[in-house]
């Protein structure tokens, strides 16, 4: 739901990756750099987002030659 805080994944020093996602994300969503693209921000040492549903639209476009309209 929109403005709803969902957490996409968190650091976690100690780990071999130092981060580990949720379960949140979209399936097949494996780089933070590209949740932060397609809208999910750092807050503290969570990656959230307030709009998980355009987020699993935004990556399953991701290889479309889809562009969004920002109007």
């Amino acid at each position: 739901m929109k403005g709803e805080r969902v957490v996409l994944g968190r650091v976690k020093p100690g780990s071999w990756s130092g981060f580990q996602w949720t379960g949140a994300e979209p399936e097949g969503l494996d780089d933070p750099a590209r949740a932060e693209m397609l809208g999910a921000t750092w807050e503290g040492d969570e990656l959230v987002t307030y709009d998980i549903e355009a987020l699993h639209h935004y990556f399953e476009h991701l290889d479309d030659e889809w562009i969004q309209d920002p109007d």
